[in-house]
């Protein structure tokens, strides 16, 4: 199930796939896709299965779900360049070219050293933060004049205890006064642990459900 949160003003709506819904620009919202991640591992000899498909998958049934005119992605398009395969470049191809009606603005991470957008995905990077108020879009959470920052680059995850003691280690959405990390949407993708203080607010996905973690 979706979350409703009110963020700079807009309404806008979380959800258990990792994207973020801005429903008044009818944009969808996603962070650190690393497309190419397993075909890196891959060519450094580590036998990883997965390929494209998945994040895909996901992509394409968040834009259905919620009829989005727009996506934005906010960095770390690729993971490197050794995974940015013939294969995987014509199968994004082919994944754009068949959503014409799709508005595409990447916005550049340090990951995407890697090479240019596919053909169709964007003309370029966006190499300086995308501000559309009241929201300034970029890939690193740092505080910006220019509106209320949504970022990724962290992966963040934060660590809750069971009844029995036991921890559960879990993605997150993770808003600040100033910014907010969107979790990886990438199918392969790691998790770095955030230390929220108080008065921020926090959401778990756990078992396609989003949880509110109080602080």
């Amino acid at each position: 199930m979706n979350a409703t949160l009110e963020l700079a003003g807009e309404q806008v709506e979380l959800r258990p796939d990792g994207s973020l819904f801005w429903p008044a620009k009818r944009t969808l919202i996603v962070a650190d896709l690393h497309f190419g991640k397993s075909d890196a591992f891959r060519a450094a000899s580590v036998p990883v299965p997965g390929n494209a498909d998945g994040t895909l998958a996901r992509l394409d049934a968040a834009i259905r779900t919620t009829n989005t005119v727009r996506l934005v992605v906010l960095g770390d398009f690729w993971h490197a360049k050794e995974g940015r395969t013939d294969q995987l470049v014509e199968v994004l191809i082919e994944w754009r070219a068949a959503r014409p009606e799709v508005q595409i603005e990447l916005v550049r991470g340090n990951h995407d050293r890697a090479g240019n957008p596919p053909a169709g995905w964007a003309s370029d990077w966006k190499t300086l933060a995308l501000s559309d108020p009241p929201f300034c879009f970029t890939h690193y959470p740092e505080p910006s004049p220019d509106g209320y920052v949504l970022a990724g680059h962290l992966h963040p995850r934060i660590t809750i205890s069971g009844r029995g003691r036991e921890q559960f280690k879990l993605p997150c959405f993770w808003f600040g006064a100033q910014f907010g990390v969107l979790p990886a949407f990438g199918s392969f993708t790691g998790t770095a642990e955030i230390s929220p203080v108080r008065g921020d607010r926090v959401f778990a996905i756990a078992d396609g459900e989003l949880v509110s973690i109080p602080l």
